[in-house]
């Protein structure tokens, strides 16, 4: 179905609910994807997902069509991601001050790789975090993240190279690299 044919159903009042159901049948695999790569856990990408499917339903009338409907759907889940993102980092570092610091060393001093870079990216600033995520996991260009992002090419390629070199610099003070 288009995009085009999921909007006229979504936002006619009596087929509302039947073009909602298409659009999250068309998309819902997608955004998974998207998410999961930006988030540890199968349950929090779930979670995740739904609250991007709250946000599109909620604001679904005020899509203006200045870009593609997957863009818009992108943005959002990408803001979902960085709010989970934070909840999770204002709940790690209240846990981390609750425990012992035998019990926080075991947390930081992981062996798993995609633990501690994660943790890693964590770490960077929210934009540096969703450039980083964007082009290393996601695979996008600079183009394409220009557009979901309207910020330029430049500036992108900057917080990028900002985000690896500190990466790097953290992979090589824990001696993984």
């Amino acid at each position: 179905m288009t995009d085009e044919a999921i909007l006229t159903l979504a936002t006619q009042p009596d087929t509302r609910e039947e073009g909602f159901r298409q659009l999250v049948i068309t998309y819902q695999q997608r955004l998974y994807h998207v998410i999961r790569r930006q988030v540890p856990s199968h349950e929090d990408a779930d979670d995740v997902l739904q609250n991007t499917f709250i946000k599109v339903f909620r604001h679904l009338s005020g899509f203006e069509n200045r870009s593609e409907l997957y863009t818009w759907m992108y943005r959002i889940a990408n803001n979902e991601v960085i709010n989970h993102l934070n909840r999770s980092k204002r709940n790690r570092v209240e846990e981390l001050k609750t425990n012992d610091s035998r019990q926080a060393d075991v947390y930081i001093n992981t062996d798993d790789l995609s633990e501690t870079l994660e943790t890693i990216i964590c770490t960077l600033p929210e934009r540096q975090q969703m450039v980083f995520r964007m082009r290393y996991y996601d695979e996008l260009s600079y183009k394409e993240m220009a557009a979901l992002l309207s910020l330029t090419e430049g500036s992108l390629k900057a917080s990028f190279h900002h985000a690896v070199k500190k990466i790097e610099e953290e992979l090589k003070a824990k001696q993984i690299v």
